[in-house]
Order: structure tokens, then C-alpha cells, then sequence
């Protein structure tokens, strides 16, 4: 009897999208790199600025716009005792960035690139740029009223994919010649207090989980002709035992590699020199430990993503 495997890989946001221009100040941060740590697949994006205008401190909470200068923006309020953010009776601080020298003395407040919270004893909540509060709310972790459809603000160019899997997401990007040429050539594409450091922008996953799919038997139907099935001949109990064992773990090099790949290949961004056109015939990919075929499912990434070559909707 001959057998053939399959993987499912499961990849996951580890922290919202965010600017190379808040990606600067955040890797700093140990909770935050923290967080970054995990992840081994990164896609440098771009879209036009989003930022907060109208922003008001009103009872209970804060209410703000998310606009990018090209559609209606959204209208939202964060309520703060229902997040957590403070009881009942307390005040906030609440400490406002703009993106202009010129920042305004009173409200309503405009062109605000980021928002952060403290208790009124001056310890930190949370900061929230308008990806990250998107990003938040959409993926389940903050409660807040909005109108409008946020996922209209987040929809994003890929100029390129990689992979950190040998050292932190962080560290290989520092000094990144890649992120530092989009940086240089790619002008912006909004309008207002825009840049292009604050529109190009960093997606980190990390591999979570993975399935091993086993077929015995009668399979040639089920598997398409390419790429030729690597068949496993089971022939005695312990071949049988060793087929059913996973041949790699969550943090296998291979899995990266593989998922890297068949992004690359998938959307073969302009900055990707190598689109790995044999895959999924590559060297270090699920192949190489037995596996016929990987697929990738992600989860938590609440954006779309485009290229000319593909485009991918919201993950939830």
C-alpha cells in the first residue's frame, strides 16, 4: 500500500499593520517586540495615509473621524469603561499626535496620526493609530461604534514579501535594502499630511498550527496532476507508524519557507526578485520533509491585499 500527505499551514497576525514610521518607535518597546518576535513572514505594504479629524472628548469616551482624503470617513466613538480603559467616575488622559507642526490648541482636533490613553494616575492603556484601531475592532478586541465600513481603509499594495525566521522580525528590518528602496521610490498615494514613510507599511505573521492531511489508497482522484503526488510506500507497521507521525513542527524552518514561496508566487510583488516560478518545487519548502502539496489559511489579517498579479480579501 503507498500513502500520500498534504500540509495545512496556519498563520496568523501576531500585531497590527502599522507604518514604517510608527515601526521605528514601537521596536523599541520589549511588550512590543514581544509580540513581534514570533513572527517569520512579513509583507511590506502600502496605501494611501489614513488619520483622525474631528476628534472630541466627549462623556465617556472619545469620538473621532478615520479619513484617508479619498472617501467618506468613518465615523466612530470609543467608548472607554466598557474596553477597560478607566471605571466609572475616573478621568483620562489623553495625549494626541499630529502630523503637522501646527497642531491644533482645542477641539475639534485634525490630522492626528495617533491617540494614547492613560489613567488619571499617568499609567499607560493603549495607543491607537487608525490601522491599529481598525485592526482592533475588527479582529474582536476593542468594542466601539462605527459608521461606515472599515475595511474600505484597509486595503493595501504589496511591494514585498519576506521572511525572518534565522533572526527577529525586527532585526531584519532594520537597515532592511529592500524597505529602504520602496521607501526612497515609491511616492505617496494619498493626499493631505502625507509621506511616504507614513504610508509604507509592515503585516507580520507567524506560523501557529499546522495539519498533516494523510490519503491512503484510492487518492488519485482526489490530488491534482501537479505537482507530481510523492507516494510513501507502507509496507510494514513501522512505515505505517512513521506515515502517521507530522514530519515537522510548528517552528520547522521549512514552513516558513514554504509559506513565503507561495505568497511570492501567489502575488509576486514588483520588489521580490525571485518569484520562485517552479514552486511548489523549491529547496527548503514542505516538499523537502515529504509532503505532495501545502495550502496556507490565515487568520487575523482584516485587510485586502493586491497586486497586479492577484488580489486577497479579508482574512477574519
Amino acid at each position: 500500500m503507498g500513502g500520500v500527505k498534504t500540509i495545512t499551514i496556519l498563520a496568523s497576525t501576531t500585531y497590527p499593520i502599522v507604518s514604517a514610521y510608527e515601526y521605528e518607535f514601537l521596536k523599541e518597546e520589549e511588550v512590543v517586540r514581544e509580540r513581534m518576535g514570533r513572527s517569520t513572514i512579513y509583507l511590506i505594504l502600502q496605501r494611501p495615509l489614513t488619520y483622525f479629524n474631528q476628534v472630541r472628548l466627549i462623556d465617556g469616551g472619545i469620538s473621532f473621524n478615520i479619513t484617508d482624503a479619498k472617501q467618506a470617513p468613518l465615523e466612530c466613538f470609543l467608548p472607554f469603561v466598557v474596553n477597560g480603559f478607566c471605571n466609572y467616575g475616573e478621568d483620562s488622559e489623553i495625549e494626541l499626535c499630529f502630523y503637522k507642526s501646527d497642531r491644533d490648541e482645542s477641539p475639534p482636533f485634525n490630522d492626528v496620526g495617533a491617540i494614547k490613553v492613560r489613567k488619571e494616575n499617568g499609567d499607560f492603556v493603549i495607543w491607537l493609530s487608525p490601522q491599529k484601531f481598525i485592526y482592533e475592532v475588527l479582529c474582536g478586541n476593542l468594542q466601539a461604534e462605527i459608521r461606515g465600513d472599515p475595511l474600505s481603509f484597509s486595503d493595501y499594495r504589496i511591494h514585498y514579501i519576506g521572511q525572518a525566521f534565522d533572526q527577529k522580525v525586527w532585526k531584519r528590518l532594520t537597515g532592511h535594502e529592500k524597505l529602504q528602496k520602496i521607501l526612497t521610490l515609491e511616492g505617496p498615494m494619498g493626499e493631505g499630511p502625507s509621506r511616504s514613510p507614513l504610508e509604507i507599511s509592515i503585516a507580520m505573521l507567524t506560523i501557529v498550527g499546522f495539519d498533516d492531511n494523510i490519503m491512503m489508497g484510492s487518492y488519485e482522484s482526489i490530488l491534482p496532476p501537479f505537482p507530481t503526488p510523492i507516494i510513501h510506500k507502507l509496507e510494514t507497521e513501522e512505515e505505517g507508524e512513521r506515515f502517521a507521525l507530522p514530519w515537522v513542527t510548528v517552528d520547522s524552518p521549512n514552513l516558513t519557507c514554504e509559506v513565503e514561496a507561495m505568497l511570492v508566487n501567489l502575488f509576486k510583488p514588483t520588489y521580490n526578485k525571485i518569484k520562485f516560478d517552479k514552486y511548489p518545487k523549491i529547496k527548503r519548502g514542505t516538499r523537502a520533509k515529504g509532503y505532495t502539496s501545502a495550502q496556507l489559511v490565515i487568520e487575523r489579517l482584516p485587510a485586502s491585499l493586491r497586486t497586479e498579479a492577484h488580489f486577497q480579501g479579508p482574512l477574519m
